[in-house]
């Protein structure tokens, strides 16, 4: 099967919402331990869930201090996305989303009914301090923010094929690059030159800390 990779719109927040970004991550440490009934969620609240994480995305798509890239199957429905930031000491930044491992609202108007706020801002808080721990001599970073594939595309090369166009990027320019990585994604970062620099321990798995020298 073919794929098509192209720059996101905010139009685009939507579908990858629904078709990439929460079936992927419904199994992952982070989103287990924001939603721990997820199991049981009715019908309604998972169609809150996903216009939650619609809003967010909107938000990401909008403050363009962030990279992303979009995968589509031959229908144009999203398969796969991946988003990334670049720091730079000499550069303002703004606090940006850790997609897969740290997504939190920049506009705090509601939340879903299903999400467990307290272990959301503890789990946000240990990833938050990882990353400053790893990153606080490092300049010229590419951080990864957001790497999903729908479930149902998986282990068809779209995963790889965003992640060769982040490291060319971040090879042409010489810069080192991170990721806070959910389980599954630790052997794809592996095989791009990713090192483990450590661990977050959630109560449902451990995310992993990785970094690419430059």
């Amino acid at each position: 099967m073919s794929f098509t990779f192209s720059d996101v719109d905010v139009s685009d927040a939507e579908n990858i919402a629904r078709h990439v970004e929460v079936p992927a991550m419904q199994n992952g440490p982070l989103y287990r331990t924001m939603f721990p009934r997820s199991d049981t969620i009715t019908e309604a609240g998972r169609e809150e869930v996903v216009r939650w994480y619609c809003e967010m995305l909107e938000d990401a798509f909008q403050d363009r201090w962030e990279s992303f890239l979009k995968g589509c199957s031959v229908d144009g429905t999203p398969v796969g996305f991946c988003g990334w930031t670049i720091m730079e000491r000499n550069q303002p930044q703004v606090k940006a989303n850790d997609g897969q491992t740290n997504m939190q609202p920049k506009k705090a108007t509601w939340l879903p009914e299903a999400i467990d706020v307290d272990s959301w801002i503890a789990v946000s808080k240990a990833l938050r301090a990882e990353r400053d721990r790893v990153l606080k001599d490092v300049d010229n970073v590419c951080r990864l923010t957001f790497m999903a594939v729908n479930p149902s595309y998986q282990r068809q090369g779209i995963a790889s094929m965003m992640m060769q166009r982040i490291c060319e990027e971040t090879d042409q320019h010489g810069r080192c690059a991170y990721v806070l990585a959910a389980p599954e994604g630790v052997p794809l970062y592996t095989k791009f030159g990713f090192r483990i620099v450590g661990y977050v321990e959630t109560p449902q798995g451990i995310i992993t800390s990785m970094l690419r020298p430059a």
